[in-house]
């Protein structure tokens, strides 16, 4: 009789878990659904859409920073165009500034990433790069200039397939907490043997609904 209570008990305590897990998923839809009924703001104008006149073309960058064409100048019958507005191909543009977290150093620099990551479109931070036209092109106007919407993204080697193998095979043992870096709750699931079965259970669950994510902030790699 002792058996069964204790079988029955954590059988309880397993159903349970799931549907506050589900319960939690639920509410976050409805967040989700009514947050994108609200009122949006304006949609800014891409970088380079905008008018001549209204661009800034060294915002964010130092002084010294700004290398000019003098060579060239830009008129608008001549076959030389601004340096910002040359295709991709013709320009070499650097990775996000990342700023760690530090929102005053965005907005002394006005671009770069505060934060990385995010699962959806909306939960992504965007930002212009700082891009620099090609030596040997032929271009007027400041050679190095702000570009694009970047999102902010990275990885750092974390794949979805690999990590759930190793969560549903190998998860009592912590191992998919510590192949995600989170080394504190992973030596705590080592300890208990994934909560007796319960924490495994719910782990899983979390991974698959997307709570469970690598420790850095950074998104799965993709297969090609």
């Amino acid at each position: 009789m002792a058996r069964i209570s204790v079988n029955y008990i954590l059988l309880c305590g397993q159903l349970l878990l799931l549907l506050t897990v589900l319960l939690l998923q639920c509410l976050e839809g409805i967040h989700s659904q009514n947050s994108s009924d609200s009122p949006q703001a304006v949609t800014p104008v891409p970088f380079s859409e905008r008018p001549h006149e209204n661009v800034t073309y060294h915002v964010g960058l130092p002084i010294d920073r700004v290398n000019y064409s003098e060579q060239y100048e830009y008129l608008p019958p001549s076959p030389v165009v601004l340096c910002s507005y040359l295709p991709e191909e013709f320009v070499h543009c650097q990775d996000p500034v990342d700023h760690a977290g530090n929102n005053s150093a965005f907005l002394e620099m006005g671009h770069g990433c505060v934060g990385f990551g995010g699962q959806t479109q909306k939960e992504v931070n965007h930002t212009a790069v700082i891009c620099t036209a090609l030596d040997d092109i032929e271009c007027a106007g400041p050679r190095e200039f702000l570009r694009g919407s970047v999102p902010c993204i990275k990885y750092t080697g974390h794949y979805f397939i690999t990590t759930l193998l190793y969560s549903f095979f190998l998860g009592c043992f912590g191992v998919d907490r510590f192949c995600l870096g989170h080394t504190g709750t992973a030596v705590g699931k080592l300890l208990t043997l994934g909560g007796l079965g319960i924490w495994w259970f719910v782990d899983l669950i979390l991974l698959i609904t997307g709570g469970l994510t690598p420790s850095d902030y950074s998104n799965w790699c993709t297969y090609y």
